[in-house]
Order: structure tokens, then C-alpha cells, then sequence
């Protein structure tokens, strides 16, 4: 069942809701259900007999919202208060669907006191607006939701709710107590979730049973102390802030091994003395071109070793490197120079034609110059640079067109790759592949790590196809590697006997690649990072292959849960939310943040009181990451995907905003686009960076009051979109880095937009998915397909 992601869902009609409870059982093919029980409760004082149902009513929604991203929620509600003894059987005819608007600014009396008033009158015409609540005969609309409420003052009426996969029955005792039960299908829900589940709702309504008038339901606490306890022992681990530099880690390891090798590449290898002489030189030569602590040097390089001498020796002068690509188009590389002030670019014999006059200095690395040059009269070449100090920035994709620049600091980088190294065993045994792209961000991990714990940098030559992937890893005798899954589930393992870990991440597992993998010696680690929290802040070394998006435990410093519209709002364990970032890992923030009018959003100025009632001894800054995941009851993490319109295609991310905002400038204002990550249903083809388009002065748009869905047509296969999209991919290349241009183009009739006129891009994004399995389906039947033009009506 999916887990539906969009908070802003609108919805034309009850018929088309969906409030489904997520899967979280290990054991899909279980039969049978469960059942746990809760302590006793007080009922509390009541004016009338319904006051209790509304209150658990309202408890139910206030639960569901914890385990399911969604404005609207709905769910099934049965009661029986008669004296007789006859058997409560599930009659579906009888039961009613309770369907409500959650508005976070209500009071809570107030949400009550609609449930309370609410008759059972059958309003089956739309989902409510504004503050009101609908019900519906649930007889037909089974496929709504998953989850019923059930209230007995008999405890002798037997329930039966086989049909549901979670069924909460209160009982009334004849103590005046209310008894909490969870029935639960074995093949949903596993008995973890169940007892969060029913914690979490127990927790809930004793909050609103004794709601002060002033209560409003975002204030309500939906995390049980029994949860914040073992919460709390789960983000306990934080390690202290590695106060050094991270050269000079690495020049640690250059006098203890000297005549050990420290780089071995396509190109020749380097010992940590060579390393130690080469890089000292080098940096005392940029120092006398100006660079000091703070400064910022570009860096770019094909593999090789002139690239490692080159981003240590930066480091080594006080400086903080910048590794950019030459194929990235002259306006982002223009903004890239402008906004860092930087005046100086190291670079090799392949490119430095390339820079020569956007680049006021031009360093070019040759290895018989670097060794001409004097030795350092100087040691350390830079005696300034300190821990906090500024050791690399990262470009990343922004949302305004403008790259978004992650400033790190020798510190934050130190800590977290001391972290990493600890959690993998690595050691000077460590022979890290050099496998990523240098601009990119993992490459910063294949470089420093090794080098760091007095390992080997292994630094293929070029690769064009998966065979020869394999071949470097063997030539170089590499033991580790980082790859993206879709890479990575090309590699053969009996072509790689030498490798010993393999991480992935950038993308979830798909379950072909965990099986692949389960039975070799080679150790399969899922990671997960990002820029702003210096790479790697989770791991999981322990992958199932139902399991493909569990990231594991954090790497470096504490991940949290909470409610994506709150960070106030710590959620229970087992429940739905964006993921928090704490550590002495994060980085300093981003470069000209307010000179170009954003704001450090990410990351949070007001620490949450949660985070100061746990640990009152922390002070770490906090990031907040954008992406939604889930704790389970064993301390580790499952990801579930972006609340944005951040992408993730083969390890790079995307921001779908920035590709619409340069795509935008080659459409009129009557026209629309909307950018997404695309794979087909089944989730067998590769993914495909696609973006759709709405051409207002095209033959085939209709206007947006058209009722349905609009169709979707191959815009490459139509004369007049393929002249447009044409334009628009020239554009882009002038723009953008390739992996931003979308390679598949989806043309619509007509714009698909919310109640409140915003685009629909979940709509867009369902209709894609189907449209995306029917082009491939019918390219797979015929040959001349790519020549016609696909219609695929919704």
C-alpha cells in the first residue's frame, strides 16, 4: 500500500482519498493478526455518553497524523452501546467512514466538540472544506483507508475486524475504565509498530481528555515519555568535535609511513613522503599568489594523482579547494567565480586552455614543474589556518537558478570521517576506489578517507562500461568502493573477488541488488548524506532485501523525527517525518546566503525545547534535511522520501525547482512545466529525469476545465513540442550540468492543478509513472515506435 508524501493534497471527491496506514511488517506473507492490550485509562468526566467516541475520534486522527503525510484523513468508526449480548460482526453497511479536514491552528475542545456534534448523516459529495467533518457508508469504499475504530460498553460483544489491517477497540469496563486493544494484520503491521501504534493513541487521548480550552492541536505532544526514553538512548552517541585540520591528519600519516604508498593511479603512484614534498611545495607556491586562510581556489582535474597533490596542498596553504568540471556550462562556472571572489584555478594540461581568461590565474600541474619547484622553507607552509577555518566548498544544486554553495570546515570534516572510518573497520589496510566524479561530493570521502587512516587512494584511469569499472578495481586491487545502485547492480561479484566493502547510496536499493550481494563476502552498506552534513551522517550494514531503504543508525552525531511541519514536534517511534540532522558534523552554512536573498532555512537558528529536555548538555547546530523517514523500535531509520523538490538520479541531486526556473525562459507565461524523477510502475526500467510541458498555443492543448485527466503525448514524436524542446535543451546546456537536463519530454494537454489553483505536480507525477510503463511496454512491441507518436489516454 503506498505511503501517500504530499501535505497539500486536494481532493475532488471522497471517492479518490486515500488514508492509508504504511506497511512496516518484516513478514509480508504472514498470516493470521495480532493483538496487544494498553493499561487502563481513566474515561474521564463526561456530560453524555458521546462524549467518549469524539474524544477517541478525535484521538484516532490526532494518531493517524504521525504515521501518515496527508491534510485529509480518514478512517472506518463502529459502535456498539446496547445491552444485548449479540456479536458486533464487521458489517460494512452499517460502519461509517469518518472523513475529516485536520487544521493544526484549531483548538482542540473545539475539534472535539465537531465530532461530538456530528450526526451520522451519509455526505458522500466531496471531501470537507474548511473545519468540517463528513461521513460516508463505508460498505463500498473499503479501499479508502486501512484502519477502523471501534467503541463497546459491553465487553461481552465479541468484535470481528479481519477485513482491516489495524483496529483499535476501546472497551468501556465497569470500573469506568477504558481498555485499549490494536488487532492487527500479521502481514502489515509487526508487533513493534502495533505497540507504538497504540502507545502513541493512548498517549494522545489522555492529553485530550483533560484539554484546557487554550490547547490547539499542533501543541498537542504525540511522542509518549516510554518513547522520548528510548529516543533519548538512541541519539545518546554524539562524539566530541575533532579539533584538527585535516591536512594535518594526513601529514600525520606522510612522517609515521613514509615510504609507504599513499596514491595508486592509472598515472603512477605516489609514497606519503612523495606526497608529503610535492604538496608542501605546491602549497608554499600558492601562498606567495595569495592565498591565505579563507581564500577559496578552484580545482579542476581529470583522475589523476596532480589532483590529490593539488586539494592537499590548498588545505596545506590554509586555503579551502573548489572541485568544478569543465564541462559545466560558462554561466554556472561564471557564478560559481564570481560569488567565491576566487582568482586562482589549478588545473592540468587537459583544461587549462579551457580557463585561460575567465580565471585571472591559471596554475598548470605538471609532475616535473611540481618538482622543480623550491621545498617550503616553511613547516607547516600556513600557520594560521585552524579547525574552524573553511576547507572546501561544495556546489550543489539551487532553487533560483544560482548554485547553491555548502561551505565545510576542517572540523565538521575531521570528525565525521573519524566517525565513518570507526563505524567500516577502516584502517591503513584500506584501499579506497577514486570512483566519483571530482565535483561531486562522495569524492571528498574517496580522497581524504584513505589518506587520513594511512591507507591507499586508488585513482582509476578512464572507464566507459561497467567491465572496465571492474578491471580498475582489480588493477588497483581496491577494497572499498562507493557506487550508486543503478552502477552497482551491474557489477558482477565474481569480477571483483578483491573487494571487501561495497557502499551505496544516492538512490534506495532496489531488492535484485541486496540479493545479488547477500551471499558474497563482499559487505553491502547502505549510506546516507548529504553536502550540508559532511557526506556520510548514516549507515546500514545489516540490509534485507524487503529493507532497501533502511539507512541504519546515524554515522556521525543524532538523527531525529519530527513533524515536517514543526520541528517542535518530536514524533513517537514508528511515525512519519522529516529528518533532523544534529552533530558537530554540519557545515558552516552556504556561501553569500544574504547577499542573494536566501535564507539558511536548513539549518535551525532556534534550537527545539525536546532537544534541551533529552540532552541539556548539547549545543550542536541542527540541519534540517528535507527528507522523510521513519524510526523503527531498533534504533534505526527507514527513508521514504523528499517533502520537496529535491531529486535524487544516480547519487547527484536535483533541485526540480531550478530546472523549471532555466527551462521557463524559453516558454511563454501561458505555459507550464513540471520537472520529476519518472520509472515505470513495476519499478523495473531505469529512472528518467523528465520534464512535462503544457504549450498553450499548441494544436492539441484544450482549456484546464477539461473534467479528468489530461493526456500525455511523446513530445519528441510531435512536430511542433520537438521543435520547442529542441530549443529548450540547447538552452539548458548552456545552463546547467548535463545530469540537471532531463532526458525524457512528456507533452500535456492541459495543466493538472489543486483546489486552491497550485500546479499538482503528485497528479502530474501519477499520470507520468503510467504514461512512462505504456511508452515503454509499446516500444518493447515496435520497432518503429520512436517514429510515432505515442497517445496514452488517462
Amino acid at each position: 500500500m503506498p505511503l501517500p508524501t504530499d501535505r497539500n493534497t486536494n481532493l475532488n471527491g471522497i471517492d479518490r482519498l486515500k488514508c492509508i496506514f504504511p506497511y512496516s511488517s518484516k513478514t509480508p506473507d504472514a498470516t493470521g493478526r495480532g493483538s496487544i492490550h494498553a493499561s487502563p485509562c481513566d474515561l474521564g468526566i463526561t456530560s453524555s455518553e458521546s462524549t467518549v467516541p469524539a474524544r477517541l475520534k478525535a484521538a484516532w486522527i490526532l494518531t493517524l497524523q504521525c504515521f501518515i503525510i496527508a491534510d485529509v484523513f480518514c478512517f472506518e468508526y463502529n459502535d456498539c452501546v446496547a445491552d444485548n449480548d449479540a456479536s458486533m460482526d464487521q458489517d460494512r453497511d452499517q460502519a461509517t467512514l469518518y472523513v475529516t479536514r485536520l487544521h493544526r491552528s484549531e483548538p482542540v475542545q473545539s475539534f472535539i466538540t465537531r465530532f461530538e456534534q456530528k450526526q451520522r448523516t451519509l455526505v458522500a459529495t466531496k471531501v470537507p472544506e474548511s473545519c468540517e467533518i463528513s461521513t460516508v457508508a463505508s460498505g463500498s469504499l473499503y479501499h479508502q483507508c486501512n484502519t477502523s475504530l471501534y467503541y463497546r460498553t459491553n465487553a461481552r460483544k465479541e468484535i470481528s475486524c479481519q477485513k482491516m489491517d489495524l483496529a483499535i477497540l476501546v472497551t468501556k469496563s465497569l470500573e469506568s475504565k477504558l481498555v485499549m486493544e490494536l488487532d492487527y494484520s500479521l502481514s502489515h503491521t509487526d508487533a513493534e509498530m502495533a505497540q507504538s501504534i497504540l502507545s502513541t493513541f493512548q498517549h494522545i487521548y489522555t492529553q485530550i481528555l483533560n484539554a484546557s480550552a487554550t490547547l490547539l492541536i499542533h501543541n498537542v505532544d504525540p511522542c509518549p515519555p516510554s518513547h522520548r526514553k528510548r529516543i533519548q538512548e538512541f541519539t545518546n552517541n554524539v562524539s566530541p568535535v575533532n579539533k584538527k585540520c585535516l591536512h594535518d591528519l594526513i601529514i600525520d600519516q606522510c612522517r609515521q609511513r613514509p615510504d609507504q604508498i599513499a596514491v595508486r593511479s592509472w598515472d603512477g603512484d605516489l609514497t606519503y613522503g612523495e606526497l608529503d614534498d610535492l604538496s608542501m611545495r605546491l602549497a608554499s607556491h600558492v601562498v606567495e599568489l595569495g592565498v591565505r586562510p579563507e581564500t577559496f581556489v578552484l580545482s579542476c582535474f581529470e583522475k589523476s594523482t596532480l589532483a590529490i597533490i593539488a586539494r592537499l596542498a590548498i588545505l596545506r596553504a590554509g586555503g579551502a579547494y573548489i572541485s568544478i568540471h569543465a564541462s559545466n556550462p560558462p554561466v554556472y562556472l561564471e557564478s560559481v567565480i564570481i560569488r567565491t571572489k576566487t582568482t586562482i584555478l589549478l588545473t592540468d594540461s587537459y583544461f587549462v586552455d579551457h580557463f585561460r581568461g575567465i580565471v585571472p590565474t591559471v596554475v598548470e600541474l605538471a609532475p616535473k614543474w611540481l618538482r622543480s619547484l623550491p621545498k617550503a622553507l616553511n613547516d607547516p607552509v600556513c600557520e594560521d589556518v585552524q579547525p574552524d577555518n573553511a576547507c572546501l566548498v561544495l556546489f550543489t544544486s539551487g532553487s533560483t537558478g544560482t548554485p547553491k554553495g555548502i561551505i565545510q570546515i576542517h572540523s565538521s570534516y575531521a570528525t565525521a570521517i573519524q566517525d565513518y572510518a570507526r563505524n567500516l573497520h577502516l584502517g591503513s589496510h584500506t584501499r579506497y576506489l577514486s570512483f566519483d566524479d571530482y565535483a561531486f561530493d562522495i569524492s571528498n570521502l574517496e580522497f581524504l578517507v584513505p589518506l587520513i587512516m594511512g591507507g591507499v587512494c586508488c585513482v582509476p584511469g578512464p572507464m566507459k562500461t561497467v567491465e572496465d569499472l571492474a578491471s580498475q578495481i582489480r588493477i588497483l586491487d581496491a577494497n572499498i568502493v562507493f557506487l550508486t545502485p543503478t552502477v552497482a547492480i551491474k557489477l558482477e561479484p565474481a569480477d571483483v573477488p578483491c573487494l571487501e566493502i561495497m557502499c551505496v547510496g544516492g538512490e534506495p536499493l532496489p531488492k535484485d541488488l541486496v540479493r545479488k550481494w547477500a551471499a558474497q563476502s563482499t559487505r553491502l552498506v547502505n549510506q546516507y548524506g548529504m553536502g550540508e552534513v559532511a557526506i556520510c551522517c548514516a549507515y546500514n550494514d545489516q540490509i534485507h532485501h524487503l529493507e532497501g531503504s533502511k539507512i541504519g543508525r546515524p554515522s556521525s552525531g543524532a538523527i531525529w523525527i519530527v513533524d515536517p511541519a514543526s520541528t517542535e514536534t518530536l514524533l513517537p517511534i514508528g511515525g512519519v517525518g522529516e529528518l533532523i540532522i544534529e552533530g558537530p558534523h554540519l557545515s558552516r552554512g552556504y556561501i553569500d546566503s544574504t547577499a542573494l536573498g536566501r535564507t539558511e532555512a536548513g539549518f535551525l537558528k532556534v534550537i527545539p525545547r525536546w532537544l534541551s529536555q533529552l540532552h541539556p548538555d548539547r549545543a550542536h547546530r541542527m540541519y534540517r534535511s528535507g527528507d522523510l523517514g521513519r524510526l523503527s523500535a531498533d534504533g534505526k531509520i527507514t527513508y521514504l522520501g523528499r517533502k520537496d523538490t529535491i531529486l535524487k538520479l544516480d547519487g547527484c541531486r536535483i533541485d526540480a525547482l531550478e530546472v523549471e526556473h532555466q527551462v521557463r525562459k524559453f516558454l511563454s507565461d501561458k505555459d507550464s512545466i513540471v520537472v520529476d524523477l519518472l520509472d515505470t510502475i513495476d519499478g523495473q526500467a531505469d529512472p528518467s529525469l523528465t520534464a512535462f510541458l503544457y504549450l498553450d498555443n499548441h494544436p492539441l492543448s484544450t482549456a484546464p476545465v477539461v473534467k479528468g485527466a489530461p493526456v500525455l503525448y511523446d513530445a519528441m514524436s510531435d512536430g511542433d513540442a520537438r521543435a520547442k524542446v529542441e530549443e529548450i535543451k540547447n538552452g539548458l546546456a548552456l545552463a546547467l550540468p548535463r545530469y540537471m537536463i532531463p532526458s525524457t519530454y512528456v507533452l500535456m494537454t492541459w495543466t493538472p492543478r489543486t483546489a486552491s489553483k497550485k500546479l499538482d505536480r503528485k497528479k502530474v507525477k501519477v499520470l507520468g509513472q503510467a504514461f512512462y510503463s505504456g511508452v515503454l511496454e509499446e516500444m518493447t512491441k515496435d520497432k518503429d515506435y520512436a517514429h510515432r507518436m505515442k497517445l496514452l489516454p488517462m
